[in-house]
């Protein structure tokens, strides 16, 4: 489900609310943030449109699944939506947005693995903490994997990851960059995410 979807069910003119959306995805940050105070529901559909990718991977990073990683990021994006709480935002929006992802999914980790305390029947006083602890460890060592096993990556897909993952740039602009054709950028993050889902299998 996407957010525009979201947004159009709840008006009815999902045609009307495109055209307004388009010349927010020029908007700098500070302008876009701007918009988001103000309520701007074209600010949430650019917002989407911008950081979307990088939010699914940041959550990937953490829940090693990726229909889940998408179902995370946007159940995130309307629930603040539907509570407004994008425009409470008092840092930038990149940063709010991943350390919101980041604490969801960290959230989702820690309800499981309560759950699973439970049923297993040894759950004691301070396994919140300890749960907590577990977890601060076992993302540590899922950064550690995921840097190296980028870092293996051949030298074309590796930066085809860092421009259009990592600093979220657009696929013309990687390609140019790159000196390579759009198609070529999409073949080389498709064979990257192949590679690191090979990787992540080992574990």
């Amino acid at each position: 489900m996407r957010f525009t979807e979201s947004v159009d069910d709840q008006s009815g003119t999902g045609q009307v609310m495109t055209k307004i959306c388009e010349p927010m995805d020029n908007l700098g940050e500070d302008s876009l943030f701007f918009a988001l105070k103000r309520g701007d529901i074209a600010a949430y559909e650019a917002v989407f449109k911008r950081y979307y990718k990088s939010l699914v991977v940041e959550a990937y990073y953490l829940l090693k699944d990726e229909a889940e990683a998408e179902d995370q990021v946007q159940q995130f994006f309307v629930e603040a939506y539907s509570t407004h709480a994008l425009s409470s935002i008092r840092t930038s929006v990149k940063a709010y947005l991943h350390t919101s992802i980041r604490n969801k999914c960290l959230n989702l980790l820690a309800k499981r693995k309560v759950e699973n305390c439970r049923r297993e029947s040894y759950l004691q006083t301070e396994t919140g903490q300890q749960i907590g602890a577990d977890i601060t460890l076992e993302n540590r060592e899922l950064s550690e994997r995921m840097e190296r096993a980028i870092s293996k990556l051949p030298y074309r897909r590796l930066q085809a990851v860092k421009l259009v993952y990592l600093e979220e740039r657009k696929y013309q602009e990687a390609a140019d960059m790159l000196g390579i054709s759009v198609n070529s950028i999409k073949t080389h993050l498709r064979l990257a995410l192949e590679a690191l889902r090979k990787d992540f299998k080992k574990f």
